[in-house]
């Protein structure tokens, strides 16, 4: 699924495959999966912790905060 995305692709290796699996299933756009990703590389999400982010809609709520901003 990530090898035509140049941006995803590298950041996919740096995460366990159930996390991968998460989100490529929870997940819509190409922003959200690399602002998933990039989450959680940089929060060392266990796949528990990375449900409840996709779940809780945290990409959502900030790209609203952003907005606000």
């Amino acid at each position: 699924m990530y090898k035509v995305k140049e941006k995803l692709s590298p950041l996919v290796r740096e995460i366990t495959w159930s996390n991968n699996l998460l989100i490529m299933s929870g997940t819509k756009t190409d922003e959200e999966k690399e602002f998933y990703l990039k989450v959680c590389i940089k929060n060392n999400y266990s796949k528990r912790e990375l449900e409840r982010k996709i779940d809780s809609m945290l990409f959502e709520r900030t790209m609203i905060s952003n907005d606000k901003n």
